[in-house]
């Protein structure tokens, strides 16, 4: 786990990992898209024209998501909704967002919106595979408990530097997410939850029902479940954080969700790519995207951990995965018989 990959000498700049791989990710999706453009004899151009609107829509979309998923975590300091580059992206909401950009876009230009939507198809799928390798450096996106032989296990604290142009470093502590959702009673998904991991009484400080902080259990609202909130790394002794993550304090090993998405993701990219060529009518890859993608999200979702259930009985991505394929589908039969394809363009 590295969500630091280095720091610029002299700038005291660092480099968080999680957006460094979006970045390449970005580009390596970039790059295949003008090619397939060059191919198709379209003009590259109007994919980074395109590219600078998806960019913005897309981060602005996927933290919105996230933020919104996640509003207990920003409630009470706003200004770190906007430090996209420390993790908290949600590739469904960047990808709606773009959707939504790309048909202003397109309406604008007048060109088409599904022609150019079968180009980026594979191209969104590379991007998602470079961003889950992220997630992994980063440790969002983590999976549940898994006994497995490939399952994998986290640092229990990382170091942070807060780095400022021309000032000494911040060094600061926190868990590692999945570390921390061991600590922690999982009551969005289960509501006789327990945490995973049990420390020392002096490791803790007060209670948490999982959105609020109560520092004494008096103060906890009767019939409210709640569980030991563990002190920030930060307020242990040296000696105290030594001890996590060994012996009684190691975390449970779990699925390894951001490798199984990369390789899923890069195997649907693959299969993109050689049903381009064999493509029967406009607006095909998108929905072949829509139809892959949806039901690989749902399994994938039912792994990890991080997400907590909602109303209907699954998490918020995987009721957008069962959208993604019913979308698919209708796209497919409605568009199959529609803008023939003659493979001579």
């Amino acid at each position: 786990m590295f969500p630091e990959l280095f720091t610029i000498p002299f700038l005291n700049i660092s480099i968080k990992s999680y957006g460094f791989m979006m970045v390449v990710g970005f580009i390596l999706a970039l790059w295949m898209a003008r090619w397939r453009c060059r191919k198709l004899n379209e003009n590259p151009d109007t994919i980074v024209n395109f590219a600078v609107w998806s960019l913005v829509l897309g981060v602005i979309g996927a933290r919105l998501f996230h933020v919104v998923h996640y509003w207990e975590l920003y409630k009470d300091d706003p200004k770190s909704i906007f430090a996209v580059w420390s993790g908290g992206l949600e590739f469904l909401g960047g990808f709606m967002f773009g959707i939504a950009g790309l048909v202003v876009y397109c309406k604008i230009k007048k060109v088409s919106v599904l022609k150019i939507a079968d180009i980026l198809a594979p191209s969104v799928m590379i991007g998602l595979a470079l961003g889950r390798i992220g997630c992994l450096f980063n440790g969002c996106c983590y999976g549940d408990v898994c006994e497995k032989p490939w399952a994998v296990t986290f640092p229990a604290v990382n170091v942070i530097h807060d780095m400022k142009v021309g000032s000494e470093d911040n060094q600061y502590y926190r868990y590692s997410p999945p570390y921390q959702h061991q600590l922690e009673a999982d009551f969005g998904r289960n509501p006789d939850a327990v945490p995973l991991i049990t420390l020392p009484d002096d490791f803790y400080d007060g209670y948490s029902d999982g959105q609020y902080y109560y520092p004494h259990l008096g103060m906890v609202p009767e019939g409210v479940k709640v569980y030991r909130s563990p002190k920030s790394p930060n307020l242990l002794t040296p000696e105290q954080r030594d001890t996590l993550g060994h012996g009684d304090h190691a975390m449970h090993p779990i699925h390894p969700t951001q490798i199984y998405s990369f390789f899923t993701a890069i195997i649907i990219c693959i299969v993109l790519n050689i049903l381009f060529e064999r493509r029967k009518y406009v607006g095909q890859m998108t929905a072949f995207l829509l139809i892959l993608y949806g039901p690989t999200r749902f399994f994938l979702e039912s792994l990890r951990s991080d997400n907590p259930i909602e109303f209907t009985g699954f998490t918020v991505s995987q009721n957008l995965g069962i959208l993604s394929l019913i979308i698919g589908l209708a796209l497919h039969f409605a568009l199959r018989n529609k803008t023939k394809i003659t493979h001579e363009e």
